[in-house]
């Protein structure tokens, strides 16, 4: 299995060890899907795309984590539609932290701080998102 394959497939799982114990029920999407997983609870579903990555970067003397969150479609880069996915699941694996956002007002790209990360409550990020999606 190629390395970047096995990193995210690990992503996707530990994101689906919080779905799992906080969802009614999570659904692995099949592979031509725009999503991973599709996560019912109570009334509602959600789609949910995971990004993984397990490198950092130096930026004005910080370290920092990126995730490209565009789709691959006819070799041209798009983002992600509301109707395609509800929420992304940002997972930095170093530090086996899992941060949900709402498919948002979100760029090209996602990135924060570790310092920021480490503080990362991915239950109430999870929580929070939901709370958006259904508001949305």
């Amino acid at each position: 299995m190629p390395p970047n394959y096995r990193m995210g497939r690990a992503g996707e799982y530990l994101a689906a060890s919080w779905l799992i114990r906080q969802l009614d029920e999570v659904f692995e999407a099949s592979p031509s899907s725009r999503y991973d997983f599709l996560c019912t609870d109570k009334d509602y579903a959600y789609k949910l795309q995971i990004k993984t990555t397990s490198s950092a970067f130096d930026h004005h003397s910080s370290e920092w984590v990126r995730w490209d969150i565009n789709k691959k479609v006819n070799k041209t880069k798009k983002t992600y539609t509301r109707e395609e996915v509800d929420i992304f699941g940002f997972v930095y694996l170093p530090l086996n932290i899992v941060e949900f956002i709402p498919n948002y007002k979100l760029g090209k790209t996602y990135q924060k701080k570790i310092e920021y990360l480490k503080e990362v409550d991915t239950l109430k990020s999870l929580r929070r998102s939901i709370t958006i999606v259904n508001e949305i």
